[in-house]
C-alpha cells in the first residue's frame, strides 16, 4: 500500500521541522548566562582497604604483593573517579580550594581558538584551568551535568564554595578575566 507523494512530503517536512525545533531549544547566548548554580559532586566513596601482604619465605614476595595491591587500589580509585564524573586533578584542585576553570571547545572554530587564548591567560597559583574537547564533557558530568551546557566554546567557572557559572559562546579575554576576578 503505497503512500501518496503529497502525504510523504508533508511527513518529511513535519519531521524536519520537529528536529529543528528540538535542536534549537537548548541554545543560549553568553549574555543570558548570569545565574550561578551550586555544583554538588557525588559523595566520595572511601578507598578500599588494601589487604596486608601474606608472609612468605622470600624477602621480595611481600614487597611485590604490596606493590600489586597498591596498583589494584589505584585502578579501583580510577574506576570510582570515572563513576563519580570528576577527574582526579579537578577533584584535587577543588579540595585545595582553588578557583577551577573548565574550558570545553570544538577544534577548528575561530571562536573557540580566541576563547582558548583568553582561558590560557588565566592560569595562576590559585586558579586551576582544565581544557577539553566538548566530546569529553561526560568525563566531567559530576560537575557540569546540571549546568546544561549546549554549545562550544563553554567556560565553566567553579568558585571555592563550589558554585558554578557557565559562559557559552565566544567571550573576549578582558571580560573573561573580569568574570574570574569577580569569582575570587
Amino acid at each position: 500500500m503505497p503512500i501518496s507523494r503529497p502525504i510523504l512530503i508533508a511527513l518529511i517536512v513535519a519531521v524536519v521541522a520537529a528536529v529543528g525545533f528540538y535542536a534549537t531549544q537548548g541554545s543560549r547566548n553568553a549574555s543570558d548566562d548570569s545565574a550561578d548554580v551550586a555544583v554538588t559532586p557525588p559523595a566520595a566513596t572511601p578507598a578500599p582497604e588494601a589487604e596486608a601482604p601474606a608472609k612468605s619465605a622470600k624477602a621480595d614476595a611481600p614487597v611485590a604483593k604490596a606493590d600489586k595491591q597498591v596498583e589494584r587500589a589505584e585502578r579501583s580509585r580510577a574506576r570510582r573517579e570515572a563513576a563519580d564524573g570528576i577527574p582526579l586533578p579537578v577533584q584535587r584542585a577543588l579540595d585545595d580550594r582553588k578557583l577551577v576553570i573548565l574550558f570545553f571547545y570544538k577544534s577548528g572554530s575561530a571562536d573557540d581558538q580566541a576563547t582558548a587564548r583568553g582561558v590560557a591567560a588565566l592560569r595562576g597559583p590559585r586558579v586551576a584551568v582544565f581544557s577539553n574537547p566538548v566530546g569529553r564533557l561526560a568525563k566531567y558530568r559530576g560537575l557540569v551535568g546540571q549546568l546544561g551546557i549546549s554549545q562550544a566554546p563553554a567556560v565553566v567557572i567553579i568558585r571555592k564554595d563550589r558554585t558554578a557559572r557557565v559562559v557559552e559562546g565566544y567571550i573576549d579575554p578582558a571580560t573573561l578575566a573580569q568574570d574570574v576576578a569577580d569569582a575570587r
